[in-house]
């Protein structure tokens, strides 16, 4: 089964996100930090990260992310928010290091091609 680490300070969201995600193993942080400590402990496939979040945002929390694993492979994701544009921070966190990215609010169909894509990467990059 999947492991997944779903970062989301949006309780209601994170819910929706871990539900659609079914039948994976769904973990989830309330913030990068958070995440990062649950990392530690636990191996996981993927992570599903906002980025605009409290206390550890999801571009810090990715960079922390290929700091401690180059492989794993990191979906970004965001409704945009009062800091620049959705795009831009979705085009940021891809060029520091996210495998992909989805725009908030997305169907599951979006969501689990998106999965879908980083998991395949994920394999190509393993050999």
């Amino acid at each position: 089964m999947t492991k997944i680490l779903l970062i989301d300070d949006e309780p209601f969201f994170a819910r929706m996100t871990a539900a659609m995600l079914a039948p994976a193993d769904v973990s989830v942080a309330r913030n990068g930090a958070e995440g990062l400590r649950m990392i530690q402990g636990q191996s996981f496939d993927l992570v599903v990260t906002d980025l605009l979040m409290p206390e550890k945002d999801g571009i810090e929390t990715i960079l922390e992310l290929r700091k401690r694993n180059a492989t794993l492979p990191v979906l970004a994701i965001s409704g945009g928010g009062t800091i620049g544009h959705r795009g831009d921070l979705l085009r940021m966190a891809q060029e520091l290091g996210a495998t992909a990215t989805l725009s908030k609010p997305f169907t599951r169909e979006e969501l689990i091609a998106a999965v879908s894509l980083c998991l395949e990467e994920a394999k190509r990059r393993a050999g």
